[in-house]
């Protein structure tokens, strides 16, 4: 019963579409403000430019700003830089950060050779202290009073 009921709904749901796909066409759409004859195309705006139209409607509307547009492209273009002293700025821009990058790389890369210098050395030493401290050992194991009274090695006395 109940897969008859599941059935029943998955037919009416795929029919909904079908019978609505084999309706036939409406008439086209008509144009706003023309009911009398709705397949003539509706006047254009009064203010439409049609610049992607060259046509003489468009010349005429253009020309009384001709003018204007011609004055106000002079003055930016007179006084904005010219594109080759913008391209000189922005190579002595590039120019002046590549110096700065190379500044702080070898300013990093010294950082680096000193810290490791500094590493050796203190590794060399305490090495070198390890290396006496391991003889006053066996001295003093082998029965040598002063080497057991000597004081623990410091390896920043061996640091040179």
């Amino acid at each position: 019963m109940m897969t008859r009921l599941i059935l029943g709904a998955a037919l009416i749901a795929l029919a909904a579409p079908l019978a609505a796909q084999n309706n036939p066409p409406t008439s086209p759409p008509t144009q706003p403000g023309t009911k009398d004859d709705p397949g003539t195309p509706r006047e254009p705006l009064p203010a439409d430019r049609g610049y992607d139209k060259p046509q003489a409607r468009t010349e005429a509307i253009n020309a009384p700003n001709r003018g204007e547009v011609a004055a106000a492209n002079s003055m930016t273009t007179g006084s904005s830089v010219s594109a080759g002293a913008i391209q000189a700025d922005l190579q002595a821009q590039y120019d002046a950060d590549m110096a700065a990058w190379m500044d702080s790389m070898r300013r990093r890369d010294n950082h680096i050779a000193a810290n490791d210098a500094r590493y050796d050395r203190q590794r060399r030493a305490y090495a070198d202290a390890m290396y006496v401290w391991r003889m006053q050992v066996r001295d003093c194991e082998r029965g040598y009073q002063f080497a057991c009274n000597r004081p623990t090695p410091n390896p920043a006395d061996f640091m040179r």
